[in-house]
């Protein structure tokens, strides 16, 4: 009966001794794994934890280069292993959600959760001496804006409808 060798990589140490002219191999092949709670996905992708004294988690992700929208590739793999890691809030609102968007000025209605996010971007070098006054300009450029929001001004009156919020 014929045995089908087959070619087996193996952790080690090689060392070469000039003198005799001679190379020798040590294998280490039963090292412990630097690597726990594997996870992959299909596509290529995979998420691990290392070990070590600081472990660390850790995401590869793969995209054949012949691939038509290796952006797609990504972000669906990303999606795929990240899952259980989605944070309680969204990084980012949603642009369907925004209502205003002028003059370093956003903000978000979530009819859902009842609930309006605004943020203001004050650029310090132009208003160093006068910030108190252009944070002022952008509340009440909100408190003027969103009465022309017809998502805000329903929400507004679906409160006033069922007698406010309930505490």
């Amino acid at each position: 009966m014929d045995k089908i060798v087959k070619k087996i990589r193996v952790r080690g140490t090689g060392t070469y001794d000039p003198e005799t002219q001679k190379f020798g191999f040590e294998p280490f092949n039963e090292a412990p794994s630097t690597q726990t709670n594997v996870k992959t996905c299909s596509g290529g992708g995979k998420r691990w934890t290392t070990t070590g004294s600081d472990p660390s988690k850790m995401i590869s992700l793969k995209s054949k280069e012949s691939s038509p929208d290796q952006y797609a590739d990504f972000v669906r793999q990303f999606d795929a292993l990240t899952k259980d890691l989605k944070p309680e809030k969204p990084v980012a609102l949603p642009d369907s959600l925004r209502v205003v968007k002028e003059n370093g000025l956003e903000c978000w209605l979530d009819e859902e959760k009842n609930e309006m996010t605004f943020t203001g971007t004050v650029d310090l070098s132009r208003h160093s001496r006068d910030w108190q006054a252009e944070v002022l300009r952008q509340v009440q450029l909100v408190v003027r804006r969103l009465p022309a929001s017809e998502r805000f001004n329903k929400v507004i009156n679906n409160f006033k409808n069922i007698g406010g919020l309930k505490k």
